[in-house]
């Protein structure tokens, strides 16, 4: 891993995944899977109401028929994203959902652009993957869950050091800000610096001299 990698349990050393998203030829299609049909119940506001842990869901992949939603969860136990990954899918709120990111509480799920940068920070693939299915019925879809949480000591056992937000300061926002149109960038962007500075996501934003 490299070696500012901060989500790895050891300095330099982690786990990879990589995930086959290709089109699949007849010989690959499993036929012993159901075409699972996503239950009418999956909202943000039933799955906040079932779960007091939950404080985002972003469904809006579901619509672009990617089987991938985003959760923001608080978490107050060990184990917490895994047991909750599970009883998610046991109790039948992931029916036909492939893939669910969480994410820190203090993420919102639903800026989608933050929340993924955040999750694949936060996430080492060995140690924060898993498949939830069920064994008595093998033909039900499985759903893999993937924790990109920050990782404590208390809840994880995870006793590196968990690096700060580095936003840049207001001089060299309004620097870049004034040669925008001459870099040749495209249509402007705010600096997204300015969004950690006002929101901080609960943790303290570290402020650099670009």
């Amino acid at each position: 891993m490299d070696v500012l990698d901060h989500s790895c349990s050891k300095t330099g050393f982690g786990g990879k995944m990589c995930v086959d998203g290709t089109k699949k030829w007849d010989e690959e299609i499993s036929t012993e899977f159901n075409d699972d049909v996503l239950n009418n119940k999956l909202t943000e506001e039933s799955l906040k109401a079932a779960f007091a842990e939950i404080k985002h869901v972003n469904l809006s992949l579901l619509k672009d028929a990617i089987s991938c939603i985003l959760i923001s969860v608080e978490k107050n136990r060990v184990g917490h994203i895994k047991s909750l990954h599970q009883q998610l899918y046991t109790d039948g709120w992931l029916s036909g959902v492939k893939l669910v990111l969480y994410v820190e509480h203090t993420v919102d799920a639903n800026d989608l652009p933050t929340a993924l940068w955040r999750f694949c920070n936060n996430l080492d693939p060995k140690r924060d993957s898993v498949l939830a299915e069920n064994a008595a019925d093998p033909g039900q879809m499985a759903s893999m869950g993937f924790d990109g949480t920050r990782k404590t000591p208390e809840l994880d056992n995870f006793h590196r050091d968990w690096p700060n937000i580095i936003v840049a300061d207001d001089n060299t926002i309004a620097s870049v800000d004034q040669k925008w149109e001459r870099l040749g960038l495209g249509a402007f962007v705010p600096s997204p610096s300015l969004k950690f500075k006002s929101q901080m996501y609960g943790e303290e934003a570290v402020v650099q001299e670009m």
